[in-house]
């Protein structure tokens, strides 16, 4: 299964050629995104996210035609492996995001113009800190003197002969 994302180039790393357990080698490189992500309630922009692929072999010259700060989507595989672990005699798995394409990003154009006044809008109001008394500030419904008036009960309500719940 394939699965894309969307993001800025963060950095591409060297080639490295990685010895196997057979004997044999393979060339390696590492591609490191900066993955915007904003908050669709407010659309403030909070932690990034750097997600990190390896391509590999022939997939590594792909990355020769992009520089730091490209907009790209990469396609990729998620690929997990099971080892034992010597130390503790157990079972340790990792996983590896393995991509294998990767192209420039544009928006559509119908879709950039939904998202450009989204962003545009303004920022959400800030608050005052909380507690008081801030200068120039009053409680609603607070004057000197004031006395809260007395809550009135709830009508009376008709009782149930037998069980003695109001009904």
């Amino acid at each position: 299964m394939a699965f894309e994302i969307i993001g800025e180039v963060y950095m591409i790393g060297a080639p490295e050629t990685i010895q196997k357990k057979n004997g044999g080698t393979f060339l390696r490189r590492q591609l490191v995104l900066k993955q915007r992500r904003i908050d669709p309630n407010t659309y403030v922009e909070y932690e990034p996210n750097f997600p990190s692929f390896d391509f590999k072999d022939k997939g590594c010259e792909l990355l020769d035609r992009f520089k730091l700060g490209d907009r790209v989507k990469v396609v990729f595989d998620i690929s997990g492996t099971k080892y034992a672990d010597r130390q503790s005699n157990g079972e340790r798995y990792f996983n590896s995001l393995r991509a294998f394409k990767i192209d420039l990003f544009v928006m559509p154009q119908q879709q950039q113009q939904q998202v450009q006044p989204m962003m545009q809008q303004a920022p959400p109001p800030q608050y005052p800190q909380q507690g008081y008394p801030q200068q120039g500030y009053q409680q609603q419904g607070y004057q000197q003197g004031y006395q809260p008036q007395p809550q009135q009960p709830f009508p009376q309500q008709g009782i149930d002969p037998q069980t003695g719940l109001p009904f």
